[in-house]
Formats: structure tokens, sequence, C-alpha cells
């Protein structure tokens, strides 16, 4: 690990000890005035002070750490001495954090490269955990390479390239294929640092971009907006990309048809450095597929026991190759179930058809059985978007006694019967895949990558990252 700093002297007691429940904690960075016992792995500033090994931090009431996977907390003692024990909730700004501009202006103008070997560490990225925990995924040198070699082929980036750097760079897909690729080939990069649809569109007027890498959540709101103002992207604009989660075929032909922009989908994960296989920029591409492996990925589509299937046949896509992680942060059974003779198995279910274009049709782990009989929420999805009153449709499977039922979450674009709508669905779907029960929502949960989080409307679910606090009679936490 990294050596942490932090700084900011303000609101120094609003600080909380964040941790999972079940005590492991990850990135330690430590507040004077805070009572906890740590073994720390590396070297980290800690009141000013760098300290390796074991921390203890002795303290002042109402005040905790922030902390993550390689600490562990001495609760008895952070409860005797008054320290808060808490999960992060969402939408919370963390307790202090390094200002980018101060940093900058503190810096140094002299670059000084460190010197790093193929296998080391580069950094760990947690995936967006849309139907489970996330999971930390360690990233080599080796692997950050490995993607850059395989997008610059794929892309080819030059430096008269000018990228919208829409995304966040703390993701994967904004990461590796804008920031590195940018640094990577010398091409510029055009900083939208706050998204909404019209702060997007007006940067990329101004700019006059040459490629434009984003999720389908913003080729949607672009979409509306290009319609609502009867406008066309600039000319200069010669490939979009749309990745992180699926795009309904319907977007990408309005999409194009109205920006007069290519628009072109491609898949990766956290655990191949973002992208692995994409529709080939001059080349045939096919709607409603995921393209073909990009240079140095391998891809097939496999059985349970990992047996090649045909083409055309329904199963686990499976990839590697050198941007493919080696496995996740302290985890090793889950490292061990997502690999088979050196393939990591992504968890996506699709086939490859016979000129090697991949296909996804859901994920393994969203299959819903009803009746013995597997259904594909995103099946059912593409029907009930394709309803003119429906925005955004999320499906799911709910236990009903011994049996499990489809469960559609929508949102829409003006009043409309949830009958309407079932019976939008029988027309397409075989009786048993239509919906037993459709829910209004405003919103649908969303990621920063934009994946709906599904496991957020399973019942009985529970957001571990709230506060939890006994009633100690302190009064309320900071």
């Amino acid at each position: 690990m990294k050596q942490k700093v932090f700084s900011q002297e303000r609101r120094k007691d609003q600080w909380r000890l964040i941790s999972k429940p079940d005590g492991d904690i990850a990135d330690v960075m430590a507040l004077p005035g805070a009572v906890v016992e740590a073994q720390i792995a590396g070297r980290y500033q800690v009141a000013s002070a760098v300290t390796p090994g074991t921390v203890i931090i002795q303290g002042v009431r109402r005040k905790g750490i922030l902390a993550g996977v390689d600490a562990a907390i001495d609760r008895e003692a952070a409860s005797e001495h008054d320290v808060d024990v808490a999960c992060q909730p969402r939408g919370v700004r963390p307790a202090e954090t390094v200002n980018l501009e101060e940093m900058m202006l503190k810096a140094s103008d002299e670059f000084v490269s460190v010197p790093t070997d193929a296998e080391d560490l580069a950094c760990i990225l947690y995936t967006s955990g849309t139907t489970g925990r996330p999971k930390g995924v360690g990233l080599t040198v080796k692997n950050f390479l490995g993607e850059q070699q395989s997008s610059e082929q794929a892309l080819k980036v030059t430096p008269k390239d000018k990228i919208i750097g829409v995304l966040p760079f703390f993701h994967v897909l904004g990461l590796s294929n804008i920031l590195l690729t940018g640094l990577v080939s010398g091409a510029s990069i055009v900083l939208v640092p706050q998204y909404s649809p019209a702060n997007l569109l007006r940067n990329i007027m101004e700019s006059r971009p040459t490629l434009m890498i984003a999720i389908p959540t913003m080729f949607v709101h672009l979409l509306m907006l290009l319609e609502r103002k009867r406008l066309h992207l600039p000319d200069s604009i010669r490939l979009c990309v749309s990745g992180a989660a699926p795009l309904p075929i319907e977007t990408i032909e309005a999409f194009e048809r109205c920006s007069g922009c290519r628009l072109i989908e491609g898949y990766g994960l956290t655990e191949t450095v973002a992208a692995c296989c994409l529709n080939p920029p001059d080349g045939l591409c096919k709607a409603g597929s995921i393209g073909v492996p990009l240079p140095g990925f391998e891809m097939k589509v496999v059985d349970a026991d990992g047996g090649k299937l045909a083409p055309g046949e329904v199963g686990e896509i499976a990839v590697r190759g050198a941007g493919v992680t080696a496995g996740y942060y302290n985890l090793p059974q889950d490292t061990a179930e997502a690999f088979r003779n050196g393939w990591f198995l992504t968890g996506d279910i699709g086939y490859q058809d016979q000129d090697g274009y991949f296909f996804v049709t859901d994920r393994k782990k969203e299959i819903i059985i009803k009746g013995g009989l597997n259904i594909s929420p995103r099946e059912v999805e593409e029907v009930l978007l394709r309803h003119p009153a429906v925005k955004g449709a999320a499906v799911v499977g709910r236990k009903k006694g011994e049996r499990e039922e489809v469960v559609a979450f929508v949102t829409t674009r003006r009043e409309v019967m949830a009958k309407e709508i079932v019976s939008h669905c029988r027309q397409s779907l075989s009786s048993f895949k239509v919906p037993d029960a459709i829910c209004f929502m405003e919103t649908l949960p969303m990621s920063v990558a934009g994946k709906v989080l599904k496991k957020e409307l399973m019942s009985g679910y529970k957001d571990e990252r709230k506060i939890e606090r006994k009633d100690d009679g302190l009064g309320p936490a900071d």
C-alpha cells in the first residue's frame, strides 16, 4: 500500500470511526483524538508523523478515524474511550479530502518517474457491487500496460485527438480509457468537472472533441437534449463509445440519427482494466453486440464445467489476457471461484455468433428461476423499455412462498396504469416471463457508472454503510 496523506484542519470534530460491520477496514487515515489499535500494512502519515506497523492514537472525546481493509478496530478500546464506530452512509461527503488544487500548487514542476516492475500493484479498484458486496480488484502495472496497448490498436488515438473527460477518474472506465489513454497517446482531454446534460452538451459544442467515451445514461440524456433543441453534435466527433452497462438498440439508432455521430458499444470490467471487447470502429458494427475481443484479449463462452461452447450456444463469458487481474484483494475464495484454468469467469451470460461477435444476455447472478424455467431480466427490461411511457426499468426475482415471481421496477415519462404495462409485456413475452408485479419509482438506484443497483431493489435489503449506533446515552453522533 502507498503512503496515505491527509490534511485540512477544519471540521475535525465531525470525523467518525468508519468500518465494515465485521471490523475489517481499509486505507487508514487517522485523526489525533481516536483510540484504536491497528495493524497497518505500509506507512501512513498520522498526526504529522509517519508511523509504520502498529499505531495507537490516544485521545479526545467525540472523534474518530476513517479506515479500511488493512487494519482491525479494537472495538473495546473504541467504546471505552467514547469513539464512534460506524459505516459511511451514501451521499455524505467523506470527513476531509485532499484538495486537488492545493496539491497542484504545492507540487514541483519537475517530473520524476518512479521505477516499477510489471508485476507491481498499481492500484486497488472496487467493483460496483450491483448484485453483491463490492470487491477490491488488484490491478498491476502489467494489467494497465496491456489495456493501453489494446485500446491504442482499437481506437487509434493520436496526439491530434481531443477526448471528452466526463467520466470520474476513480472509475475504471474513466481512469483507463480516458485519462491514461490520453496520457499515453498524447491526446488532449477536455475535463467536464460537474456532470449535467446541459453542461456536457455545452462543453462538447465549445471544445469540438473528436472522441467521446461515456456511459448509457449520458447518451440517453444527450439524446433527449438534442431532440428538444433540434441540434446535431459537432462533425469533429469521429466516434462515440458506450460502456459500463447495456444500451438498448433503439437508443443507439435514435442517437446516431439525431446526433449525426457513430455510436458503438464496448464491454469490459474492473477486472479487465475496462474495455476488453469492442465493436470495430471502422468495421461491421452489429446491433446489440458488444463486439469482438480487443487485441491482447481472448474470449470464449463456457458451460458450467468450463467447456467451450459452440457459436450460438448460451453460457458464461470467460476472458484472459495481459489486462486481466490476478484476483481480488484479501478474498482468496472469491478469487479461486472466479478463475478456471487461467480464464476469468465474468459472471455475464451470453453467446458468440458465427462471425466471432459476442452478445451479453444477462448477469449470471440475476437469472430468475420461476417454476423451473429460467427468465432473463434483461429480456423483460428491453420489452418494458419499448413502452412509450416507460423511461427506466429494472427486473428482479422475489421469493413468494415456495416460488419466485418476476417484479419490475419502472420509472415513467407520464402517468400509466400497471395493467397497461403488463398488457404490453404479454404481446412480446411468454406468459411465465410477464411481470407478476409492477412497482413505480421516481428514480432507480444507480451507481456512478450508470448501472442499476439491483441489490437495493431486493426484499430485505439493508444498506450496510448506514451508521450503526447503540443507545449509549451520549446523544447524536457527530
